[in-house]
């Protein structure tokens, strides 16, 4: 049974009920031996008085059991106390009156306490009814609470999932087309790159978007994939990583800088003819792990090829992760584009 559906639980106010019968044992002893200085009426008085106030304690919780949690009025409290009071009180005077413990003639003494004694258990019933149904709303307040996180990480998961279903297949056609364009005239090439396709998604595809990975992890990833298409641009894609190796073990949600170089290889290759060469920098900045990606690229190719759906996807996945929109910065000057990814260091 979930959260959600689990009861109210009588027993969860024990301790409460506890203190309340402790309260009306030894206020029915102070105020009985006050008025009447008889240590064996009082006790009697006091014993009777406790059992009766915890059978209307036991009644009230079945009562309220089946009021609807998260609905608190006052009203329903002081009804329930009032009659649980009045039943208590007149539920003691019939036993004195039945000659139960012998002492007829104390019943003279219960009728004219009978408004005290009315005023206190009201009273203290009030208060435990309101103990009772607020602690009712406050656990229903929790459950929803609960609820709701559990709603919002399910989103989130759900939405993850949803975006790394789509780079994938962003991905895979890339690598098609380029396998493509080699089939007619590097048939050899064509071959070596669906091998390395295979290779890439057999130690990729099943990875968990929201999964931590060693910088270094990402490194081989973003390898593989240089390598699939440095087969087919060949010479014309040279690149340069420039991570010091103290940064490598820092870990990040996986794949994001493959994203990061697949956008840089699509800007700086796709529409030109010569010669590029994506640098990869990293380094610590206080509390952040700040990758950039950096490419050729001139000011008509940006017009024309625009973000992409891999910056987009990546900025939507920083998002849901850190609950930021401030991760990622693109920026091009003097015909070089960058893409700045930081990440928090989590401890």
């Amino acid at each position: 049974m979930n959260a959600a559906e689990k009861p109210y639980q009588i027993t969860g106010n024990l301790p409460d009920q506890a203190f309340f019968l402790l309260l009306v044992f030894g206020g029915v002893v102070f105020s009985s031996f006050y008025w009447h200085q008889d240590w064996g009426w009082v006790l009697k008085d006091a014993l009777m008085s406790t059992l009766a106030f915890g059978i209307g304690v036991l009644g009230m919780n079945l009562i309220l059991y089946y009021y609807p949690a998260g609905k608190f009025r006052s009203w329903p409290a002081l009804m329930f106390s009032i009659l649980s009071g009045t039943a208590l009180v007149f539920l003691c005077r019939l036993i004195w009156k039945a000659d139960l413990f012998g002492d007829p003639s104390f019943l003279v003494f219960f009728d004219a306490s009978i408004p005290f004694r009315l005023t206190v258990a009201v009273l203290l019933f009030h208060l435990l009814a309101l103990q009772i149904m607020s602690g009712k709303t406050t656990e229903k307040d929790f459950q929803l609470i609960q609820q709701g996180e559990q709603y919002q990480k399910l989103t989130r998961e759900a939405e993850l999932h949803y975006l790394r279903q789509q780079i994938q297949p962003h991905f895979l056609f890339n690598s098609l087309n380029s396998i493509n364009a080699l089939l007619g005239k590097q048939p050899d090439k064509a071959r070596q790159m669906v091998q390395g396709l295979a290779d890439f998604y057999r130690e990729n595809l099943n990875k968990d978007p929201q999964k931590w990975e060693s910088l270094e992890k990402e490194l081989a990833v973003i390898s593989q994939y240089l390598a699939l298409e440095k087969i087919r641009f060949g010479h014309r894609l040279a690149y340069e990583i420039d991570i010091p190796d103290e940064l490598k073990k820092l870990k990040l949600p996986s794949l994001m800088v493959q994203t990061l170089v697949e956008n840089a290889v699509k800007h700086g290759l796709y529409g030109t003819t010569g010669e590029i060469i994506i640098r990869i920098e990293a380094r610590r900045l206080k509390s952040l792990l700040v990758i950039s990606v950096h490419n050729p690229m001139d000011d008509q190719s940006l017009k024309l090829a625009g973000t992409g759906f891999g910056l987009n996807y990546l900025k939507r996945r920083l998002f849901l992760i850190f609950g930021r929109n401030d991760l990622l910065d693109c920026d091009q000057k003097s015909g070089i584009y960058s893409a700045t990814l930081k990440i928090p260091l989590v401890k």
